[in-house]
């Protein structure tokens, strides 16, 4: 903070903020984080630590805050009984290890530029039938359904609509796998892969590609 500004930006107590901004310090040094303090920006009631990002594109982010109160704790009379038996008025902490959500929402977004990988994919699988048979369509849903109980978001397009349609659908939409199911695959109890940006993967047996989608989510690989 800049002590000139002490009752204008500045809550008005030159005592506090010393220990505060002490007590900051010192947590960032026991810590063996590297920081760098930058000049009026604390906020009104007192320090705070900023972890700042970039972007891909060069824009800087607040990605999480913790900023340290000795004023609010004070206008709503709050106190605490103390081991000399005293009552004391505690310090607050804001918390905010995401900043809001919707900012982190936003940084992500722009940061894969909505190709997100298999793991943090809002729709992680969708399983496209060539046609609608009824024994297809029931196969396709099977392992939709199996996919869900793994906690995968996963979707099914099992409609009329030539299968080039549904693929262009699932790519313009960025999901990230699409599993392409046609009579042969339903018989062979396999499924054709499509990654969004890839391509065809070409058919594997179903087995392996529930093991690889579980994997890669569980490891979050890229």
């Amino acid at each position: 903070h800049d002590p000139s500004k002490l009752g204008q930006k500045f809550v008005n107590e030159p005592a506090l903020w010393k220990q505060t901004e002490d007590m900051v310090r010192q947590v960032l040094k026991d810590s063996r984080i590297n920081y760098v303090e930058v000049p009026n920006e604390a906020a009104f009631y007192g320090p705070k630590i900023d972890v700042q990002v970039w972007s891909v594109i060069g824009r800087e982010f607040t990605l999480a805050t913790n900023q340290v109160d000795f004023s609010q704790p004070r206008n709503f009379g709050l106190t605490y009984r103390d081991r000399d038996n005293t009552d004391k008025t505690p310090l607050c902490i804001h918390r905010a290890p995401l900043g809001t959500h919707e900012r982190f929402i936003g940084f992500l977004i722009e940061h894969y530029a909505g190709n997100f990988p298999l793991w943090l994919a809002p729709e992680q699988v969708r399983v496209l039938t060539i046609g609608d048979d009824d024994a297809l369509v029931n196969y396709a849903k099977s392992i939709v359904t199996e996919l869900r109980a793994h906690m995968v978001r996963a979707e099914g397009d099992f409609g009329t609509d030539k299968i080039n349609g549904k693929i262009q659908r699932a790519e313009e939409a960025k999901v990230h796998t699409m599993l392409v199911i046609g009579p042969r695959d339903m018989q062979a109890g396999a499924v054709s892969v499509r990654v969004h940006g890839q391509g065809n993967l070409g058919a594997k047996p179903k087995a392996e590609v529930m093991a690889g989608v579980l994997h890669s989510i569980r490891e979050r690989l890229p």
